[in-house]
């Protein structure tokens, strides 16, 4: 259940073109139950004019001093703000929100894809389920914008990058390349976060193969805890369709449901 707490800033730091890196400790939340895919929602702090909170992906939680692992990229005033919080800054947060990525025992290999952004709240499914076999595939802009790559490496058995300009691994999109590999290898469940497009292709991709897929939206939000519905997706269960709140019912939809 989310609560809304005051945090830390321990630390903020840049990882890459435009992406940074901020450790908050948590305050009274309880992270010891986070769900990868779940968000941190955040106020922007001394900046009153700005209403609404900013949804900021979770990539790591540290239970033993209670601290979480935000990444997120510079997309207007209020992430610029964020980008430049020092240590002890103090900010209201809402977290964990939202319905997070859901493993069973029955799914021992997992693909996991990501373009952009939308690679970091994957690797915390590494580190919930640590006993998976993993291959991550992973889509940068560019060798300026990759992060995270050396912590893949280290939880993944096998990882494939691409990038749009080929400065980092294949030229491309990743999801042709997962196409590619899908050929010599089937998972058990594919989970993927990224840009709509890529969302799209991946289920063209996916659907010949049978292979079940959950999906983390990238949606604008206001509110964040679910009294605005502003955050919306339909999603058809085959009786027709129903519209459901990304920040409390989401951000993680089976793929071949939502409507992208």
């Amino acid at each position: 259940m989310f609560k809304k707490v005051v945090a830390t800033v321990k630390e903020n730091s840049k990882i890459a073109a435009g992406i940074y890196k901020m450790i908050i400790a948590c305050g009274d939340a309880d992270i010891r139950h986070f769900v990868p895919g779940q968000f941190a929602d955040i106020a922007v702090p001394g900046h009153a004019e700005l209403l609404l909170r900013r949804p900021i992906s979770i990539s790591a939680v540290n239970p033993d001093n209670n601290t979480a692992a935000l990444i997120y990229q510079i997309q207007g005033k209020g992430t610029d703000i964020f980008s430049r919080l020092t240590p002890q800054t103090k900010i209201d947060a809402i977290m964990p929100v939202g319905r997070g990525f859901y493993l069973t025992a029955r799914e021992k290999t997992v693909f996991l894809v990501g373009g952009g952004v939308g690679i970091a709240p994957l690797l915390s499914v590494t580190q919930k389920w640590p006993s998976k076999t993993y291959e991550a595939f992973l889509g940068y802009k560019g060798r300026d914008y990759a992060y995270c790559l050396d912590d893949f490496e280290n939880a993944c058995g096998k990882v494939i990058v691409t990038s749009d300009d080929g400065t980092l691994g294949e030229k491309g999109f990743v999801t042709d390349a997962l196409g590619r590999r899908l050929i010599e290898a089937k998972p058990d469940i594919v989970l993927a976060c990224g840009p709509v497009p890529m969302l799209r292709a991946l289920k063209d991709i996916l659907s010949p193969f049978g292979v079940p897929a959950q999906v983390s939206m990238e949606q604008r939000m206001c509110c964040g805890f679910g009294a605005c519905a502003t955050c919306v997706c339909g999603v058809d269960h085959g009786e027709g369709l129903e519209y459901k709140k990304v920040c409390i019912e989401g951000p993680v939809f089976d793929l071949f449901e939502v409507v992208l």
